[in-house]
């Protein structure tokens, strides 16, 4: 490799500015920032030869051990595969006293498959043929003895150039002999795609010291048996559980709704291998990825003209509407740009997201690898604007604001005291958010941008009750005191404001004790509800607490800053659409949002 003359060293960490354009790391020069998290930053770079790829660079100090993982994994499957991203190499960074562990990867220019699902007219044959790609991908990490352990939509990325799905972000896989790296129950991974048997280890051990669950090829199956059950139905194998988290009865003793019954337009013979994929023994699962291949194969080589039929929506188009069509695609695939090959996990840590079903509607920024607070699920984000779906999402997988959570009693409020000045901003956005569907990419950005030039009508949100039992089940069960505090991330970036949305959730810092030191919430719950944009704070109200082991608790609890004051005060480059606060703050356990 041509030697480059080294630029001085600047002292970068996570709680510093990145590092500038046109810093040399080992030959390869830095040209832009493209994501940001639990670990370190990732960054757009060009080699000597003039090729991109993208650079992880992790602080020896917030994750080397699992960086060196990553690079490892990296090698075992060195090879050109079309549905996985390779590492390039890795190393330590600068040369003398090192600082970081650098992961250099195949830039994959494309989106997440969920996004790609959502934004064309699928039928059976696509989906079919990126469930085998997804498999194909699986035989090889298999037969390296690697188990990728976050098998998720936001982990395949579909390849803008030629379509095809490709396996992404080994941060949190592990490999045969590897040491263990995380403690407690169960390894890094996002509970909705958790198979039975991690669930059922989960239940016998979990008074057992030490006990720790080792995922296998098992579990990576029955992970893309939700993936395929959701590409086929829009939502997942199992509703909610009764608090609002992954219904683990469910997922060990009930089968899963039949996808035809869901969607009539599945074909049986697509289903039978999709429910086989999630079976709640592995030996009744395929025995591995490439007998799952070959059943796939086998479905592909006589399909019917069901196959060609859309999954969702109408019957394909002809004619004007197929170039407007094919046009609004080109839209969406300028607008979402470099899908990175790391997916939410690594982005957010090894926090996953919160369970919804039917499935989430998936956004264009967590395939460009903007800032995440903890996949995938995948989280899982902080995002200043989401796009509203072209075909609206089931009334399930909506935001907390639009599921009813929040709103209800707000609305009941302004119909006997508030005056109805109140409403009228929710209307405004409505119909703002009507005039920008069917538009994409930077069209729509530019549609929304416009539409959120409306000023706020008030600066704090209404009075509200807490939701029904979380004020006991905070008190007695997790054992808080009301008025209790406790530190709470926004994001894992430090040094810079960084950007929120609505929906935005926060991260319990450290394991929080009640004050007879009994574990309340483990480090890492993430905490989820709704904040509300005035014109100088933000303001937090937080229903639900999602535990990194799956458990999920109401509770009633509100976003102070470091000085105690009620919200976070919006920092300098705020705007419409792009709403940025520090990523530090506090919660407070409260009996009534006032």
């Amino acid at each position: 490799m041509p030697s480059h003359p080294q630029p001085a060293v600047p002292n970068i960490s996570l709680d510093a500015s990145p590092l500038p354009p046109g810093t040399n790391i080992g030959g390869d020069v830095v040209e832009a920032v493209l994501g940001a998290g639990g670990f370190g930053i990732v960054y757009q770079v060009r080699g000597p030869q003039g090729h991109r790829a993208a650079l992880k660079m992790v602080p020896v100090e917030n994750g080397e051990d699992r960086a060196w993982r990553e690079a490892l994994i990296g090698s075992r499957l060195h090879l050109h595969h079309p549905n996985l991203a390779r590492v390039l190499g890795a190393g330590s960074w600068p040369a003398k006293d090192p600082r970081f562990v650098f992961v250099k990867q195949e830039l994959v220019d494309g989106v997440r498959l969920d996004v790609w699902a959502r934004e064309h007219a699928v039928d059976t044959h696509q989906v079919v043929d990126r469930v085998l790609e997804v498999a194909r991908a699986l035989a090889v990490v298999h037969e390296a003895r690697v188990v990728h352990r976050d098998v998720k939509e936001a982990n395949i990325l579909v390849r803008k150039s030629d379509g095809q799905a490709v396996l992404v972000d080994f941060g949190v896989g592990y490999y045969e002999g590897a040491p263990t790296l995380t403690e407690g129950l169960f390894p890094p991974g996002t509970p909705r795609y958790r198979s039975p048997e991690a669930w059922r280890f989960g239940r016998e051990n979990k008074d057992a010291p030490g006990a720790h669950y080792r995922a296998g090829v098992g579990d990576d199956l029955y992970a893309l048996g939700v993936v395929f059950y959701r590409l086929l139905t829009g939502r997942d194998p199992f509703l909610l559980g009764e608090r609002g988290g992954v219904d683990v009865e469910a997922v060990l003793h009930q089968a899963p709704l039949p996808p035809h019954l869901v969607n009539p337009r599945v074909p049986l013979a697509v289903e039978a291998v999709c429910l086989r994929l999630l079976e709640k023994k592995p030996e009744d699962r395929y025995p591995g990825a490439v007998e799952l291949c070959a059943a796939l194969e086998t479905l592909r080589a006589c399909p019917d003209e069901s196959w060609t039929v859309p999954l969702r929506g109408g019957t394909r188009a002809s004619g004007k509407s197929k170039r407007w069509a094919r046009e609004r695609r080109a839209a969406a695939w300028a607008g979402v740009g470099l899908g990175l090959v790391l997916g939410g996990a690594w982005l957010a840590g090894t926090g996953s997201s919160p369970v919804t079903s039917p499935a989430e509607s998936p956004t264009r920024e967590a395939s460009v690898g903007q800032e995440v607070a903890p996949p995938g699920p995948a989280p899982e984000s902080a995002r200043a604007a989401t796009p509203p779906p072209v075909e609206p999402p089931p009334a399930a997988a909506a935001s907390p604001a639009a599921s009813g959570k929040d709103t209800a009693p707000v609305k009941k409020k302004q119909q006997t005291t508030g005056p109805q000045r109140e409403v009228q901003p929710k209307r405004a956005q409505a119909a703002a958010r009507n005039m920008c569907l069917g538009l994409t990419g930077a069209a729509l950005q530019a549609c929304l941008s416009a539409q959120q030039q409306v000023p706020p009508v008030r600066s704090e949100p209404p009075p509200l009750e807490c939701p029904a039992g979380a004020v006991k089940i905070m008190t007695e069960t997790l054992g808080l005191r009301i008025g209790e505090r406790w530190p709470v991330e926004l994001s894992d970036v430090r040094g810079r404001p960084v950007p929120v949305r609505d929906d935005s959730p926060v991260i319990v810092g450290g394991n929080w004790r009640t004050s007879t030191r009994q574990l309340a919430l483990p480090s890492n719950t993430r905490l989820s509800g709704r904040l509300y944009f005035g014109e100088k704070r933000v303001y937090g109200r937080f229903t639900t607490a999602h535990t990194p082991s799956g458990e999920t608790y109401r509770v009633c609890m509100e976003l102070l800053d470091t000085d105690d004051n009620v919200g976070l005060e919006l920092e300098p480059g705020s705007e419409p659409g792009n709403v940025l606060v520090i990523p530090v703050a506090q919660v407070r356990v409260v009996d009534r949002f006032d």
